[in-house]
């Protein structure tokens, strides 16, 4: 079996539906949370934090087992705590109803797999090992973890309010990509890494020019 990964956007609109409410399911419902994720979880007993953030409003929450149905409306699904007769019930739903699911620790029953994420602001890596050896996949985060650190969040910040500016002063896609590569390429990253905003900025005007630092007011 080979994984494909892909990055699933706009889950704020739509439910994900979480199976269980143990450990494992509170780990993921605050993953999920952490992307905004419209979290529906479904499960006869909750984790103390768990029932505290559904006391605090942050996701929906049917307090029995998972039934047949429950995926209605769904984006995606994630069973988490399940006996085996819920996990096969819930991979036959989500098969008719056309729906990613991840039974965790259960690839066979599974369409969509988690990988380990690394997040600096809106920088999202994430290492999978096809299911073979996830205890691999988390060393991988920690290693590189240590390296992708808070500089990267504020490069993207820059680079979210520079897009529309250059998008709206460099016509010409060729040049919009050679510049974008001059920028990355540069000692900006490291100038913010240092806490060196303001000579970082310089560096993304000398690639810019003013009109495009001016117009993403930096």
């Amino acid at each position: 079996m080979s994984f494909y990964p892909i990055y699933l956007t706009r889950l704020d609109e739509r439910k994900v539906v979480l199976i269980g409410g143990n450990d494992e399911a509170e780990r993921k419902t605050i993953e999920l949370l952490s992307f905004d994720a419209k979290v529906h979880v479904i499960s006869a007993s909750l984790t103390e934090r768990l029932r505290q953030l559904h006391h605090e409003g942050k996701f929906e929450w049917t307090s029995r087992d998972y039934l047949y149905g429950d995926l209605e409306g769904a984006a995606f699904a994630v069973a988490a705590d399940y006996t085996p007769d819920i996990a096969h019930e819930a991979t036959r739903e989500a098969s008719a109803r056309n729906l990613l699911i991840n039974v965790m620790d259960n690839i066979p029953l599974s369409n969509a797999a988690f990988g380990s994420v690394i997040r600096q602001g809106k920088l999202t890596v994430s290492f999978s090992t096809n299911g073979l050896a996830p205890a691999l996949a988390v060393r991988l985060k920690e290693r590189f973890g240590e390296e992708l650190d808070e500089a990267y969040g504020e490069f993207l910040e820059i680079a979210s309010r520079l897009r529309e500016p250059v998008m709206h002063l460099i016509r010409d896609p060729e040049l919009r990509k050679q510049k974008w590569y001059e920028w990355v390429d540069s000692d900006s990253l490291e100038l913010l890494r240092k806490g060196d905003r303001t000579e970082a900025l310089k560096t993304a005007e000398s690639v810019w020019g003013s009109e495009v630092i001016a117009l993403a007011r930096l």
